[in-house]
């Protein structure tokens, strides 16, 4: 058996510092994911309607391909991950910030049923759900009114007739 054949076959692949500059692109594009989500999501609560919703997607683009360029003609090729997974992220956090369907995530959200009327009903039946009182609901009906909640002691057990036992 040759062991110099065998060497070459093993050390063709991913080297050990090719595998951990892989994995360090990978955690950049993540870490690139969650911020451009958490910007993306800012402006999207901001946009007050589609045209400047449309405008804050034109400037995403623009500035992660400009730093995608830039990136790339500096010759750091992993930060490359980076810029493009913050671009991904504030596409999809303006979407999520903005919460309307708009453009090619309205065949998105058709697909996954979400439409604005149900989390706009959603949104109703939670606002008159905490203008009932919540727990006022579900005291019994021979208690008297008051203004807070009766909560249940474990400091004192009782005697065990008390107890249903």
């Amino acid at each position: 058996m040759d062991t110099e054949a065998t060497t070459d076959v093993a050390t063709a692949g991913l080297s050990d510092a090719g595998f951990a500059w892989a994995v360090v692109g990978l955690l950049l594009a993540l870490f690139g994911i969650i911020i451009g989500f958490h910007i993306g999501d800012e402006w999207g609560q901001k946009a007050p309607d589609k045209r400047t919703y449309w405008k804050y997607n034109g400037i995403a683009y623009a500035v992660g391909i400009g730093a995608s360029l830039l990136v790339w003609l500096t010759g750091w090729v992993t930060l490359a991950f980076l810029t493009v997974g913050m671009l991904g992220g504030a596409i999809a956090g303006l979407k999520m910030g903005y919460g309307a369907s708009v453009g090619p995530w309205k065949a998105h959200d058709r697909f996954f049923n979400r439409s604005n009327k149900r989390a706009a009903a959603k949104s109703k039946a939670a606002a008159e759900k905490s203008a009932t009182g919540g727990w006022a609901r579900r005291k019994p009906a021979g208690e008297p009114e008051t203004d807070e909640p009766e909560l249940m002691s474990v400091a004192d057990p009782g005697d065990r007739k008390g107890r249903g036992r």
